[in-house]
């Protein structure tokens, strides 16, 4: 069998601001979770803000608790801290609501670390 790599690397210029997110998530609760941060989160911000990118979700398992770790791309940083406070206050509660609030814990986020990172480059 012969194969051909055909990746390429794209280089960000200017580079994509990255949002990073870990949550814990109750492994009887994930698959609902799942289901609505996709409803309200990615669509909910890819929907109403065109300097939304794209977004990966990884996941770690365990016995007692799901690790999700979720990678958001912005345009630029600038773009995504105007996103309105409010909008973001409503959106938790409701998605709080929706998951129930003791089937998920955020246990960090980039930004409150002060920590900020940027893509600047991926080989597909």
């Amino acid at each position: 069998m012969t194969w051909t790599n055909t990746k390429t690397l794209t280089e960000f210029d200017p580079p994509l601001a990255v949002e990073r997110l870990i949550y814990e998530v109750r492994p009887e609760a994930y698959e609902h979770w799942k289901a609505v941060e996709f409803e309200m989160w990615t669509k909910g911000e890819a929907d109403r803000f065109p300097f939304f990118v794209g977004k990966e979700t990884w996941l770690q398992k365990g016995d007692d608790v799901y690790r999700v770790a979720v990678v958001i791309y912005w345009e630029s940083v600038a773009a995504w801290q105007a996103i309105d406070p409010a909008w973001l206050d409503r959106q938790e509660a409701a998605f709080a609501e929706a998951v129930g609030a003791d089937n998920v814990k955020l246990v960090y986020a980039n930004f409150e670390h002060g920590e900020q990172y940027y893509k600047i480059s991926e080989y597909r």
